[in-house]
């Protein structure tokens, strides 16, 4: 191709032959062919530094919420230095062993002592880490707002898991997994997009190669006041009518469904108090909103 000058098409300059960006290394040409293949070579080569660590570092960051290298689309100079180097250069090698399989990634990380760890909070730790840079415990984090909208259909019972199938713009008023949402690249011009912004849904005008966590007023405001929210309280209110005969059995069948385990005795005892009070249709809807409200819903711990 020639040289645009000043960037316009139609001003051609010199000539410039096919070869590798050399900002980036002066020392490669690509002239078999196409050259294509010969890229591709160079891409996977065992003495690239970076395919192999930049993918691994994203695939932990997936797993942990934070990666090893926290700017995990700069790998350069002004970028954070790893905090476990070891430990990347040992993914990133096992990782080509094995073939570049990114399943046995998947099942090395999960299998470790490191991703089974507790969430819970060690005040001597939290001392000397406060950031956690050292991996003393699992970050708990916030779910993906698709991931948060589809529990939230799970547990009410309306999740429509049928594959396949056109999209929808009306995704709050409709039962299908938020994968099949319409979004558009401006963020505005769809009715889905505020809910989704809402929730830090990155913006999709560009890459995003992690995404922001906000706490803001708006969020809680959603949860409380929205007819969204409230058709999904409703919806396990009746959830929860069909499938316990007494208060007991439904408030130990609602801590299953939406956080998996029993609840405490404390939260038992709330929750039969406030429905002596309120044993109505409003007060089942309200006491279903706040579950499903609660921060342990959204949080992965």
């Amino acid at each position: 191709m020639h040289v645009a000058i000043r960037g316009d098409l139609r001003k051609k300059g010199e000539e410039v032959p096919r070869r590798f960006l050399e900002v980036i290394s002066r020392d490669k040409s690509f002239n078999k062919e196409s050259g294509l293949l010969q890229l591709a070579e160079s891409v996977v080569a065992r003495d690239n530094p970076l395919t192999s660590r930049v993918l691994v570092n994203r695939i932990w960051q997936w797993h942990f919420g934070r990666a090893i290298v926290r700017t995990p689309s700069n790998f350069g100079v002004i970028g954070e230095k790893p905090t476990h180097p070891l430990l990347l250069d040992w993914l990133a090698t096992n990782f080509m062993d094995n073939g570049w399989s990114i399943k046995d990634l998947h099942r090395l990380i999960m299998k470790s002592a490191t991703y089974r760890m507790s969430s819970r909070h060690i005040a001597a730790n939290f001392d000397r880490d406060g950031d956690n840079r050292l991996i003393w415990r699992m970050n708990p984090r916030r779910v993906e707002v698709e991931s948060w909208r589809d529990s939230l259909l799970a547990a009410t019972g309306e999740l429509d898991l049928k594959l396949g199938g056109a999209p929808t713009n009306e995704i709050l008023n409709s039962p299908r997994r938020s994968v099949y949402a319409t979004i558009s690249r401006n963020g505005d011009r769809i009715s889905s997009d505020p809910f989704f912004r809402l929730f830090d849904f990155p913006a999709p005008r560009s890459t995003s190669a992690k995404r922001t966590t906000s706490t803001v007023p708006q969020q809680y405001l959603f949860i409380m006041n929205s007819p969204f929210f409230q058709k999904r309280a409703g919806a396990l209110a009746k959830r929860l009518a069909r499938e316990g005969e007494t208060n007991e059995a439904r408030i130990d069948r609602a801590y299953q469904l939406l956080f998996n385990r029993p609840p405490s005795s404390g939260e038992r005892d709330t929750g039969l108090a406030f429905l002596s009070q309120a044993n109505t249709e409003a007060g089942w809807n309200q006491y279903a909103q706040a579950l499903l409200g609660s921060e342990e819903f959204r949080y992965i711990e």
